[in-house]
């Protein structure tokens, strides 16, 4: 029987190979590999990995998504660039379940966000396909965002998340054990800390607005994104840690949790583009799993199960009809595709039986969640039909049949009251949930405003210390200049130079041609061979 670091390692190995092959059959392999190991009941060789109950559920959805990829990707540029990072994407995504080692974990964690960046920038700036918005102008910005602009702002905020996942682990590592098996009770500011990088990672208020731009990748990446990897991984470290939690932390969890599931639902009803239509449903439907999860950890994860198949569904159902038109705004859907759209609303509303299952136990306030649901796919079901029956629609379909065939739930009755939010698919999209509640002001204009206004105090008080140094006695003026020469080196790299090297890299990046890809497959080679020597070293 093969171990979970062999299945790691094929993983892995199948993101390097497809970087050069650009056929993605790697990646089709690793995924009925990982899927079949998992299954059978493959276990860790050595005691810095564990079986997790969510590994075999991504492996599942990832091999569906790959399948459609084939379709959907075909004829498109860059080829190596997307199957390399959708196999760095999958292979970190088990990585950070498995993971019972803290360094392990963190690898996963980010590369799931390298991986991530990569995705987004698969498109080009001069691709229409990657952009995001309508083009025009309120609140003082201009609401059209390339890949380039999309990437940066996603980096820039998950990356919060990795720093205080980094901090609060490397803490519990010291104080407790480097196994997370081993960690004891975390202290309040851990806990904070680990609340931060779930919150950050899963796109909870206020880092909402990174996971809507974060559609100019395409659509296969949005179908793998949104369902069983990146922002699963926020709620799932907290059934992760929640018994090391402090009881301060679930009220924490249902106060971010239950004003996103509310913000993320009503934006997507303002939304016209359907990739983000789905994308603030997403992250409303995260609202609901993160404000229970500490609560009631059992309901949480069969939540995630649900909205994992039905949301993987949904993009790529909706990605059919962008396919068909060619179009980031389709003004019709393939019938299947419209089928499909109103099962994954049935499992995501609790009428389905794998959706009934998993809100069997939910709280009643998420009825009104589940009225908003019916309300924007409502929208999308509305529009015309045409009979296209391009096979993309194969894998996509399983995704909502099969798993009612292995789940068995009868929808609780006050679930059919959800039902009730088909009149909002008869509303217009008022301004303000049109604008996404104006958040993309906050991170355009707010905040770096605010950066650059903090570095500058930080540089006039770092300029008036430098002075008063400078103006010492002579027998420390050696040291002093070489305090000084450090001090500037750090200012470089603090102040401004960090963002703004990630951003002309994403820029760069968007624009690249195919002689750069052994460039970047090297990038992602160096990080399969660090995960690897580790794995090496420790077994």
């Amino acid at each position: 029987m093969a171990s979970l670091e062999l299945l790691l390692a094929v993983a892995f190995a199948a993101a390097l190979l497809d970087f050069f092959a650009t056929r993605g059959y790697a990646a089709a392999a690793a995924g009925v590999v990982m899927l079949a190991g998992l299954l059978v009941g493959a276990g860790p060789a050595t005691p810095y990995l564990k079986p997790s109950e969510f590994a075999a559920f991504v492996a599942g959805v990832y091999l569906a998504i790959v399948v459609y990829s084939h379709f959907y990707m075909r004829g498109a540029e860059r080829l190596g660039w997307f199957w390399g990072w959708m196999g760095t994407f999958f292979g970190s995504m088990e990585l950070f379940l498995l993971a019972d080692h803290w360094v392990l974990l963190l690898l996963g964690w980010a590369g799931l966000d390298l991986a991530s960046w990569g995705l987004i920038l698969t498109y080009r700036d001069d691709d229409e396909m990657g952009f995001v918005g309508d083009g025009s102008r309120a609140g003082g910005i201009t609401w059209l965002w390339p890949p380039s602009s999309s990437a940066i702002r996603a980096i820039v905020a998950v990356e919060v998340g990795t720093a205080s996942l980094l901090v609060a682990s490397a803490y519990m590592a010291v104080h407790h054990s480097p196994f997370i098996s081993g960690w004891g009770r975390a202290d309040d500011v851990a806990a904070a800390l680990f609340l931060v990088a779930a919150f950050a990672k899963a796109a909870q208020l206020p880092f909402t607005d990174w996971l809507l731009t974060a559609m100019s990748a395409p659509t296969p990446v949005s179908a793998l994104l949104h369902s069983s990897t990146m922002v699963k991984a926020g709620p799932i470290l907290l059934l992760k840690l929640g018994h090391l939690l402090p009881h301060w932390a679930a009220e924490a969890a249902f106060l971010v949790g239950f004003a996103t599931a509310f913000a993320g639902g009503l934006i997507a009803l303002g939304q016209r583009e359907p990739k983000l239509v789905l994308a603030a449903s997403t992250a409303s439907y995260l609202g609901m799993i993160t404000a229970i999860a500490l609560e009631n950890p059992k309901e949480a994860a069969l939540l995630i199960y649900a909205h994992g198949f039905a949301k993987a569904a949904l993009f790529m159902a909706v990605g059919h009809g962008i396919y068909a038109s060619h179009s980031r705004f389709p003004q019709s859907y393939p019938l299947i595709a419209k089928v499909v759209i109103l099962l994954g609303m049935l499992i995501l509303v609790g009428v389905l039986p794998v959706g009934a299952l998993a809100k069997s136990e939910a709280p009643l306030w998420t009825v009104a969640v589940s009225a908003l649901t019916v309300g924007y796919l409502g929208k999308l079901l509305r529009l015309p039909a045409t009979n296209d029956w391009e096979p993309m629609w194969i894998p996509y379909t399983a995704l909502v049949v099969v798993p009612n065939f292995l789940f068995i739930g009868a929808p609780p009755p006050v679930v059919l009251l959800s039902l009730a939010g088909g009149v909002l698919a008869f509303t217009g999209e008022a301004e303000v949930l049109r604008r996404r509640l104006y958040l993309p002001v906050l991170f355009d204009r707010v905040v770096p405003s605010a950066f650059r206004a903090t570095w500058r105090l930080a540089a006039a008080v770092d300029r008036a210390v430098d002075r008063a140094l400078q103006s010492s006695a002579l027998l420390w003026r050696l040291a002093v200049d070489l305090v000084t020469v450090v001090d500037w080196l750090v200012d470089a790299a603090l102040h401004d130079g960090l963002v703004s090297a990630v951003r002309r890299a994403s820029a760069q990046v968007a624009g690249l041609k195919l002689e750069y890809y052994l460039y970047m497959a090297g990038v992602a080679a160096a990080f399969i061979i660090a995960v690897v020597l580790a794995l090496g070293i420790w077994s």
